[in-house]
């Protein structure tokens, strides 16, 4: 993923986005308009179908990976049969279980934000929640957050970490 310096679409990224080395989702919202609009999905059901275009949680790749290990350690343990070796296949084993109920599980969205297609592109880059109605061409970013000042709360994006002052 990308890495910003101190800046996130020409936004300064706060202190505490950079002093633990994540976008905050204050600068993140401010890369784009965002309109508050908490009813809308409710309040147009019956005006076309609001479809997800991101936000999906992918944990494919570290899936295989875990799934090449327990190969791995299966020809080995066909070699030389080890309890250890079968208590590691085991773990991996239900971390791949565990991965594969994250990705069935759909967080909960506390807020919508109407936004524009640069937005949509933005969160879209980013993984973040985003619909899109046809028929109303609009987009509807998803926040899985709620009650903590965005400047306090962080993205899965990168930047540079600095030290406190």
């Amino acid at each position: 993923m990308t890495r910003f310096n101190k800046y996130f679409y020409g936004n300064k990224i706060s202190d505490y986005g950079l002093e633990n080395g994540r976008v905050d989702y204050r600068t993140f919202a401010k890369a784009f308009d965002a309109v508050l609009n908490n009813d809308i999905m409710n309040k147009t059901y019956d005006i076309g179908y609001w479809e997800q275009e991101s936000g999906y949680i992918d944990n494919s790749d570290e899936i295989e990976e875990l799934q090449e290990r327990i190969e791995e350690l299966e020809v080995k343990n066909e070699d030389e049969p080890n309890a250890a070796i079968d208590d590691q296949i085991e773990e991996l084993q239900e971390r791949i279980e565990e991965l594969e109920n994250e990705q069935d599980e759909m967080p909960e969205v506390f807020q919508w934000y109407i936004i524009d297609d640069n937005g949509a592109r933005i969160c879209e880059e980013f993984n973040e929640i985003v619909y899109y109605n046809e028929t109303l061409d609009m987009y509807l970013w998803g926040v899985t957050h709620w009650g903590t000042s965005w400047d306090y709360v962080l993205t899965d994006i990168e930047c540079e970490k600095t030290e406190q002052a």
